[in-house]
């Protein structure tokens, strides 16, 4: 499913109903049933870090280790990420010429992972945050997401009625380095139990894919 009206390149989220996406054989399904070949996506090994590496198409059909990030100037490769409450973010140029795919929950977004995506679109690719466009994919919203005090300090932000924000905080980070264009999906994984894998739901590994 895609629900982004603004953002320019094709990019879309599995639900339930697709299966599991982290079982290679339900994925592999899935990709051939979009005429997607599976040796042009590149996954990663997340492991909630800010840590964005640059790839290419000898990455293709690999899973990358020590990584929750994705940048490509090849028009030809796909960018998956891995959620069931995190964030998947997508940020283009608007020449759609060079892309990127995060995966984003509370650790990645306090260590600076949407930074790093950003400097590395700027310093490597010469593109500035003004010629980028953002979507925020399906994740846990404001309406589930109860956390402890220490988020505040965290993220120097106060809770409502003990719940944090995830995404406006991620927009909020986009704006102040110079992104205008973000879209955010009005999706819960957690509420929309019919449509979504949550792991703070059902405490299970089975996870969603979205692909750029």
């Amino acid at each position: 499913m895609s629900d982004a009206a603004l953002f320019p390149l094709k990019h879309f989220t599995t639900t339930k109903a697709d299966g599991d996406m982290k079982i290679q054989e339900n994925r592999r399904r899935f990709l051939i049933s979009c005429q997607i070949n599976p040796q042009t996506l590149v996954l990663a090994k997340q492991i909630h870090s800010n840590i964005v590496k640059i790839v290419s198409k000898s990455d293709g059909g690999y899973c990358i280790e020590n990584c929750d990030g994705f940048i490509t100037d090849d028009k030809n490769m796909r960018l998956g990420i891995f959620t069931a409450d995190c964030m998947p973010i997508l940020i283009c140029s608007k020449n759609q010429k060079i892309k990127a795919a995060i995966h984003s929950g509370w650790k990645g977004l306090s260590a600076g992972i949407i930074e790093n995506a950003v400097n590395i679109f700027d310093k490597t690719f010469n593109i500035n945050p003004q010629d980028l466009c953002a979507y925020i994919g399906a994740h846990i919203q404001s309406c589930c997401y109860e956390v402890g005090s220490e988020f505040e300090k965290i993220f120097q932000t106060p809770l409502i009625d003990g719940k944090l924000n995830l995404s406006k905080i991620a927009q909020g980070k986009m704006q102040k380095l110079g992104i205008q264009t973000i879209e955010i999906s009005p999706y819960c994984a957690m509420h929309d139990k019919d449509l979504f894998f949550s792991y703070r739901r059902d405490k299970s590994a089975e996870r969603m894919l979205t692909i750029i």
